[in-house]
Formats: structure tokens, sequence, C-alpha cells
């Protein structure tokens, strides 16, 4: 699986821009036809029109708040910990991306190129992506039978075969191949209901196979 990842070490990066620009238009407190504040070196995304704001995130149970966020990095809670926190934790990042009032801090990740990613809102945690080697041995039929069928299935663009399952109300996605029983990515946020779910993180997902042309 990791040399397979590992053929591919760009397309991740490109992603994680995407996913921000989205969510610059789409989450509370985000300011649409707000002025973009892009790093030297990244490209100015192309605006989008803004759909209606996000509800509320649904109740969840306690139990599975607690088992979404046992899957994400240790003492790192979306929603929760913030921007001096996670430097506290996991020390300064090797990349920091600038776009509208979402920052995106990357750590080192055990693929070559390739990095774990924390995407900040006002200085608060809100979505991270962290890659899976195959040091980790995570499965897509153990994470199916642990969490159950998805509640969203979406085409991926991190590797050909690969697609995006997303569980909105336990805060969790994961990108993987299941003819490989494989996982290559795990997201965290806080849970929210999948309409909210498919106006943020899951809007940019691809709506046909991008590695057929």
């Amino acid at each position: 699986m990791q040399t397979a990842i590992n053929s591919n070490p760009k397309i991740f990066i490109p992603l994680v821009i995407i996913l921000i620009t989205i969510l610059a238009c789409n989450l509370p407190g985000m300011a649409p036809g707000a002025t973009q504040d892009v790093s030297p070196g990244l490209e100015t995304p192309t605006s989008l029109d803004s759909p209606q704001p996000p509800e509320s995130a649904p109740e969840t149970p306690a139990g599975a708040d607690s088992q979404a966020r046992a899957d994400c990095l240790p003492n790192v809670f979306p929603g929760k910990t913030t921007r001096d926190e996670v430097i506290a934790l996991l020390g300064q990042p090797v990349g920091v991306e600038q776009i509208d009032y979402l920052e995106n801090l990357q750590y080192a990740s055990p693929l070559k190129g390739q990095f774990n990613t924390l995407t900040l809102q006002d200085q608060v945690v809100i979505l991270e992506s962290i890659l899976i080697d195959d040091a980790q041995n995570l499965s897509w039929s153990a994470i199916r039978e642990q969490y159950g069928e998805p509640a969203h299935t979406a085409y991926s663009d991190y590797l050909q075969g690969s697609m995006t399952y997303a569980y909105p109300e336990q805060g969790l996605a994961f990108v993987a191949d299941e003819n490989i029983d494989a996982v290559f990515i795990k997201e965290c946020y806080a849970p929210i209901s999948l309409e909210e779910y498919l106006r943020t993180f899951g809007f940019p997902l691809p709506e046909k196979d991008p590695f057929i042309r």
C-alpha cells in the first residue's frame, strides 16, 4: 500500500488547499466574498457561490463522541483544541498555509513528501487529516465493522480506486480502497449532520471518478 501512495506524493497537498477554500465559503463565521490572504507560492482559489449557512451540529451521544475522538490525534479535539495547544503538543509545523479565515498547519507523516494536516478556524482546530501507513495496519473492513455502513460515499482524488467514506454524526471520514482493504487517510471533525457535511467537508469531493478520462 505504501508503495502505491508514494507514487503520488504531491496529490494530497492540493486537495487540502481545495478543501480549505470550500470551507471558507461554507463554515460558520466565514465572510462570503472576503479577501483571500494566500501565502506566497499558493495560487489564489477561484471564488465559489456560498450556499446557505450550515445548521448547528446535532446532539451526539457522549459515547459516540468519545469513540470518534479516540480515532483522532492524541489530545487534539476538533472544535476545542486551540492553535497554541497544538504547537505545545506537536511543536512548530513544517508548513503553514492561510486562506481567508482558515489556517492549514502541516506536520510530518510516515509517508515521504506527504503531510498530516490540521485546519483551524478562529485559532481552533476544525479538521484533522491524518495519513495512514502500513505500520498502522488499518483496514477498511475493520472500519466498517466498527462504525457500520457510511452515511455518504464519494469518489476521491487521492489515489486511483480510492473512495471517501463519511460518518458525519461520528465526526469521521476515511479515504480507502475496499478492493485492497486499505485505508489511506483518516479525517476527524466535530460531529455534524449529513446535510452540513455535504455543504462543508464533503462539498469538494468528485461526483465522478477523476481517474477516468
